[in-house]
């Protein structure tokens, strides 16, 4: 069969990485104002704080999921493979885009800015082509092209981990984001399994339930950023292994007690560089 990343419509590449660059100079220069709700959902209170930024990481967010949907569309081989919902393919592109418009937000310099966002594009064009060459199974580059993406789910999920945790709020709130985070990646990791996508969602709930709690005790644990979303990446690589070789019928002794070596020597390395 013909290689199909070869007939990545890269107009509509192009189109679509022209106006995430637009986009992100734009809000460079456009400043736009605070707003601030406080709540408080269980007796106590809560402020949310939507700036600019979170408008720019929504409006990048939105229009990568929406290019991506166009391009994976004229998929010549799309119908052929409908067990997988598109959808599950906007998980990577718009992640990504979102981390990458609020890290630029940071950027003082404007050298490393411009830098910034050139690796920016190239990353998100590089991680559509990967989605696209991934809707076939048959296709050549297959094998290569999902291992890339199921290492940038984890690089993802360690960041958004990482990033909820040093936030140190109210369980309330970072247990419910690492829950739907955990929920989301497994879906995209755990959906490349053959079997039903109706099989996937209970399991990708699972796997949201066990890392959300696993947040709320976290929590009560006085350790770095770092050292609170490896350990959270841990649960959460656990668990979608177990999950998935659960869901290929491959489920053994000798792989549970691979995952839990794996396991014990990463929370060793933990609880040695944790203060």
């Amino acid at each position: 069969m013909q290689d199909t990343v070869e007939s990545l419509d890269r107009n509509r590449l192009s189109v679509l990485l022209a106006v995430l660059l637009l986009g992100s100079a734009l809000f460079r220069f456009i400043e736009l104002p605070e707003h601030v709700w406080r709540l408080e959902p269980l007796g106590s209170p809560l402020e949310i704080r939507v700036t600019g930024v979170w408008l720019l990481v929504t409006l990048m967010v939105g229009l990568v999921c929406t290019g991506t949907n166009l391009i994976l569309h004229g998929h010549p081989h799309l119908g052929q493979h409908p067990g997988r919902p598109i959808y599950v393919s906007w998980i990577l592109p718009g992640t990504l885009a979102g981390l990458s418009a609020a890290l630029l937000e940071r950027i003082t310099s404007w050298p490393a800015w411009l830098g910034g966002l050139f690796l920016a594009g190239v990353g998100i064009s590089l991680v559509v082509a990967a989605e696209y060459a991934v809707v076939s199974p048959e296709t050549s580059g297959y094998p290569t092209a999902r291992l890339a993406l199921n290492v940038l789910a984890y690089l993802l999920v360690f960041a958004l981990f990482t990033f909820i945790y040093q936030t140190r709020t109210r369980s309330l709130v970072t247990a419910t984001l690492t829950l739907l985070v955990a929920g989301v990646f497994s879906l995209d990791l755990l959906s490349v399994a053959d079997v039903a996508f109706q099989r996937v969602l209970p399991f990708a709930g699972i796997v949201g339930l066990v890392v959300g709690e696993a947040t709320w005790a976290m929590n009560y644990w006085q350790v770095s950023a770092w050292a609170g979303g490896l350990l959270l990446l841990l649960i959460f690589y656990v668990t979608v292994n177990v999950a998935h070789q659960y869901l290929l019928e491959c489920l053994k002794a000798s792989l549970l007690i691979e995952f839990a070596v794996v396991a014990i020597i990463v929370l060793v390395v933990i609880l040695q560089r944790s203060p």
